[in-house]
């Protein structure tokens, strides 16, 4: 593994502590105090994680000259990525109408909740296969 940045494992555990993380906001959503700073704190952690990955790898080793593009796990990682930041938008977007006082919104957020639970796992796996 000389190719692998020394921090990259602390990324995984990092991304397993928001999982968690997220796992105690979700069943603690009604001390808003603290689900709303947590689940805000973990979509920005959502976001900023590629980046962090893009200047710490050598991404055109790895995609062009391995070859690695052409990867169905690859795709499929960059899927449930997309799938999660939509998800993401979705969670802000239900929170603002629930902040107005729609009701029904709630369940949405729920729902949308649980469907993020488990795609932020997926996401989570897969990129524990991808890592070298």
């Amino acid at each position: 593994m000389p190719n692998q940045h020394p921090l990259i494992p602390g990324t995984f555990i990092v991304a397993i502590f928001s999982y968690l993380l997220m796992l105690a906001a979700y069943f603690l959503n009604r001390k808003r105090y603290f689900h709303i700073p947590a689940m805000a704190a973990i979509i920005v952690f959502d976001l900023s994680l590629p980046f962090y990955l893009y200047s710490h790898r050598q991404w055109w080793h790895r995609l062009i000259d391995q070859q690695e593009i052409f990867s169905s796990l690859l795709w499929m990682h960059v899927g449930i990525l997309l799938t999660l930041y939509a998800l993401d938008a979705a969670q802000i977007f239900t929170a603002m109408k629930i902040v107005k006082g729609d009701m029904e919104a709630r369940i949405v957020h729920r729902s949308q909740g649980k469907v993020m639970l488990v795609v932020r796992l997926f996401a989570i796996l897969t990129g524990m296969l991808l890592a070298p």
